[in-house]
């Protein structure tokens, strides 16, 4: 059956008032001659549109790692939305792991983990380039102390021995992500070690400098804690969220100990691997 003419003028000027849409509905035939019917797009509302739009822009890459989310407060004015359906959608982005909240400081989408592998020659920047990924090491700073019971026992020696100690914090992608402190013996091989780390821009070709051409892992030993107010301030995260601290003893081809190394990592960031 034809449509009247009637029906015909009707469609056309919805057609032309709307450009083929009324209201946000589709202007669609349905072939079987009694005219045009409204058909509702597929269109995500409330708290879901909330979800696709923010997990849209954080796979995307438009909302960086470590980025802080606006209040609940402010996303659900700017939407039109209670601030119940903000939250469920923020929940449910916890739940898929795109976004981390912190308590007292607020949302945030959540940091791009990495795979450090631990093996018997573990080198951080070798680690990440494998993976494609951009790393930084910045020395925070440098100085002789007191060796603590576990660098001592490392080293063979008594528990308050005089040892040199450099720390870096080291980041990948831009981000804070680790902490790492590394002790040498106070010895005349490794007197100007701290020296060459500065000239030599690294710990590797810093030992290379000392006659350590290479070294290699005996033992790694692995613990989480809360960090301390100087490590939760370099890596950019609360007190209360608990950090993985990694120790490491390294000793060159005879076996002798030169190096032990700590770092303290964000938790949320890295993976390790055996």
């Amino acid at each position: 059956m034809q449509k009247s003419f009637a029906q015909s003028c009707r469609v056309c000027a919805l057609s032309r008032l709307c450009n083929g849409n009324v209201a946000g509905y589709a202007l669609t035939e349905t072939g079987q001659g009694d005219g045009s019917v409204l058909q509702s797009p597929p269109v995500e509302q409330g708290w879901r549109a909330v979800v696709s739009d923010l997990r849209e822009r954080i796979e995307t890459g438009s909302l960086p790692a470590g980025s802080r989310l606006p209040s609940l407060a402010a996303m659900a004015e700017a939407r039109g939305l209670s601030i119940h359906e903000v939250r469920k959608a923020i929940d449910r982005l916890k739940s898929s792991g795109h976004v981390t909240g912190w308590q007292g400081r607020g949302n945030f989408v959540s940091e791009d983990r990495f795979v450090y592998t631990l093996a018997r020659r573990t080198r951080f920047s070798v680690n990440l380039s494998g993976e494609g990924r951009t790393t930084r090491l910045n020395m925070v700073g440098k100085r002789r102390q007191a060796a603590p019971a576990n660098i001592a026992r490392a080293f063979g020696v008594k528990t308050g021995t005089r040892v040199q100690r450099a720390e870096f914090i080291r980041l990948v992608q831009g981000r804070p992500a680790m902490v790492a402190r590394h002790f040498y013996p106070l010895s005349s091989r490794f007197s100007g070690i701290l020296d060459h780390i500065d000239t030599e821009g690294g710990v590797t070709a810093a030992l290379r400098a000392c006659g350590v051409e290479d070294f290699f892992r005996i033992e790694t030993t692995i613990m989480t804690r809360l960090p301390g107010p100087h490590e939760a301030l370099l890596l950019d995260i609360p007190s209360s969220q608990p950090v993985l601290v990694t120790t490491g003893v390294n000793v060159d081809d005879e076996g002798m100990p030169v190096e032990v190394s700590e770092a303290v990592s964000r938790g949320d960031r890295i993976l390790l691997r055996t």
